[in-house]
């Protein structure tokens, strides 16, 4: 006490005696540095002052900004210093991020705004963390391209982050494990799967050693995503059946969510309806509170293929009804085709032919206005065909769900 009032305490004295002491004496110092911790955490910096204070101006650096156009944001961005900010940069990334699968040109716009930041950060921070968040904002603009179609730009953006990594002596892991998970996502678009793979092996290793688990649970649930794609359901069950258990279901309750049902999705897919139809009740009430909109209707879709796999026709048909009207009533054009297949295929299989052709004309009437792939016309014309010719099969149908799952992909 008397080096502390005389001014003699170290800064690592300070943190480690007086402040330590704080924490556990008063609630509100203990709560100030809860919520300083996650600053750090969410802005991805070590410095108590970059995360609260940085962090805090960062939400109204974009309120300046989002109501201007792309050029104009740009075009200040590189004029305005006070933008030039790693908290900044960071809260641009995590926009791109959240608005990748609604919007993704105004996603791969965030992420080109954070590049930008980041390319312009000063000496006030360490230079190989700056090369970190470089190839940071550079994979995610890469993603967000992804999820565009832009493949070849998305791959020059990931050869940029690699870039950047390769010169970067931070030390710091975590970046290399979300560049690699990000590149996987890459690599499953263009299916090529076994780099996929790789890939997302390495990203585990790194988020294991670390013991960051947010960032294991998304990549073991991008592992099992790519092994299904790749056809390895047996695979992708157990792996989803172990990340049930790894997951912590209360600190990371929203991921724990999403392996429970991606596991109803591939027990579905394989054949497992009993199963499937047991877990199907809990993921329900869970999703319809946590989950976004379009899972539960995606849900739906699955409940109709399990009630078909269970024979009970009359619940799938009502189910695979309700979902078509929902994506074609969202002009998810090529999602209505697919659950169309599994109506057809039950119409087939009662001999409700007139409904079976009815159906085969009403989606290609759909189709006609849209500008779609000649591959996607391919598809829906030997579906109309087999329907018209009363010849439509199981096996038919998978093969044009394929054809059509192949036209829908990026390019």
């Amino acid at each position: 006490m008397a080096r502390l009032l005389a001014g003699d305490l170290s800064h690592e004295e300070l943190v480690n005696e007086v402040a330590a002491h704080l924490w556990q004496l008063c609630p509100h110092c203990r709560e100030q540095h809860e919520e300083i911790l996650r600053l750090q955490k969410k802005f991805g910096h070590w410095d108590e002052r970059v995360a609260v204070l940085e962090g805090r101006e960062a939400p109204q650096s974009y309120e300046r900004l989002k109501d201007l156009s792309f050029d104009e944001q740009l075009s200040l961005v590189a004029d305005d210093a006070s933008l030039q900010t790693w908290a900044f940069c960071q809260f641009l990334l995590q926009e791109s991020m959240d608005a990748v699968f609604e919007d993704a040109a105004k996603a791969i716009n965030l992420a080109e705004l954070a590049v930008r930041v980041a390319l312009q950060l000063g000496e006030a921070y360490d230079p190989h963390w700056v090369l970190d968040l470089r190839a940071k904002a550079y994979a995610y603009l890469g993603n967000a391209q992804k999820v565009l179609g832009e493949l070849r730009s998305a791959e020059t953006a990931f050869r940029e982050s690699e870039g950047y990594l390769a010169r970067s002596l931070s030390g710091n892991t975590l970046i290399l494990a979300e560049v690699l998970h990000l590149k996987a996502s890459l690599r499953h678009d263009q299916r090529r799967f076994e780099e996929a793979l790789a890939l997302v092996d390495q990203a585990l290793l790194i988020y294991r050693e670390s013991d960051e688990a947010h960032g294991l649970g998304i990549v073991l649930l991008k592992k099992a995503k790519i092994l299904e794609e790749s056809g390895d359901l047996e695979a992708a069950i157990r792996l989803l059946r172990g990340a049930i258990e790894e997951i912590d279901s209360v600190q990371e309750g929203r991921l724990h969510l999403y392996a429970r049902y991606n596991l109803i999705l591939c027990l579905t897919l394989a054949g497992y309806f009993q199963e499937a139809g047991r877990l199907l009740p809990e993921i329900r009430e869970s999703l319809s509170e946590e989950g976004r909109p379009l899972d539960s209707v995606r849900l739906r879709w699955t409940e109709g293929k399990i009630a078909f796999g269970l024979g009970r026709t009359g619940e799938a048909e009502e189910a695979f009804r309700s979902v078509q009207q929902e994506f074609l009533s969202r002009g998810m054009g090529y999602d209505a085709a697919l659950v169309s297949l599994n109506l057809a295929v039950l119409f087939a299989q009662e001999r409700r032919t007139g409904e079976l052709k009815k159906l085969a004309a009403e989606l290609m009437r759909v189709f006609e206005a849209r500008d779609v792939h000649r591959e996607a016309v391919a598809a829906l014309i030997m579906f109309q065909k087999a329907c018209e010719e009363e010849r439509l099969t199981a096996q038919l149908a998978e093969k044009i769900a394929a054809m059509l799952k192949e036209a829908r992909r990026p390019r």
